[in-house]
């Protein structure tokens, strides 16, 4: 009979797994929807000025690609429109994560929103909620 061995996890590690899972279930508390529209972040006084793609936003939060890493700054805003919607949006931002993605130099990013007008506010919470195509 052939005997295996099994590591026991150390507590370190347990506890290592449940403050991740506990940032994760914070991270997705608020609904979130898949989207893929091209954007603009920008820091303090307009310049310079990163082309993004958004991948996913949510009432607080907006999720985001671009293809070099930003420096390390306190806020930036991110510009962009939603699908099929002419009006342009802004909201004002902090970055609580970034991660390395594939081979090319690309990094996803994920922003807190701080600031967002009301009638930005409400049409995320409508295209999140009801995926209207066309918000004015």
């Amino acid at each position: 009979m052939c005997g295996m061995l099994y590591a026991r996890p150390s507590r370190a590690s347990t506890h290592r797994r449940n403050v991740v899972e506990q940032i994760t279930e914070q991270r997705r508390a608020h609904i979130r929807r898949l989207l893929q529209i091209e954007a603009s972040v920008f820091a303090e006084g307009g310049q310079p000025v990163w082309a993004a793609q958004v991948i996913d936003i949510a009432r607080m939060g907006v999720g985001f690609i671009l293809a070099e890493k930003l420096p390390e700054r306190p806020r930036y805003w991110i510009r962009f429109r939603f699908p099929d919607s002419p009006i342009v949006d802004e909201a004002e931002m902090i970055i609580v994560y970034s991660r390395p993605i594939g081979s090319k130099g690309r990094y996803h990013y994920g922003g807190r929103i701080l600031h967002v007008s009301q009638e930005c506010r409400e049409r995320i919470v409508e295209y999140v909620t009801r995926g209207n195509r066309y918000m004015t």
